[in-house]
């Protein structure tokens, strides 16, 4: 009797249904994000910047790209909803979802160490990075 050496192996088959878990799990995160940015986001960020004695078109740019950033948030959760479930699209949606994320973590890990000399002050990048790591190894399959 030969001993089975591919038990517990994942196979092809296996690891598709995990890649559109990690695509489900980064949607979900990302759908997270956008609800955090508005409910705890807004008055941390936005009801200080509207009180502060900025020049409107300052204060429009900056609400602007407030809104962008939920708005790419949300279109990145229904992009790994669509990959999840359109292997075709998996991999480029994925790629460039998570390499979006990605992106954004460094920015923030960037700007947090330049404004406050620690990575703590701006901790967005803490929900970006694993959100980046997940859909990058979910576009794999």
């Amino acid at each position: 009797m030969a001993i089975r050496t591919d038990i517990g192996t994942p196979t092809p088959m296996s690891v598709a249904p995990m890649r559109r878990y990690g695509l489900l799990l980064g949607a979900a995160l990302s759908g997270s994000a956008v609800v955090y940015h508005f409910v705890s986001g807004n008055t941390e960020v936005m009801v200080p910047l509207y009180a502060a004695d900025l020049p409107p078109e300052v204060t429009a740019v900056l609400d602007i790209v407030w809104y962008d950033i939920a708005l790419l948030a949300a279109i990145g959760a229904i992009g790994m909803l669509v990959a999840a479930y359109r292997p075709a699209w998996r991999m480029p949606l994925a790629w460039f979802i998570g390499g979006h994320y990605l992106a954004l973590a460094l920015l923030c890990l960037g700007f947090s160490f330049a404004w406050f000399g620690n990575p703590w002050d701006l901790i967005q990048w803490v929900i970006f990075g694993p959100i980046a790591l997940i859909t990058i190894w979910a576009a794999r399959g």
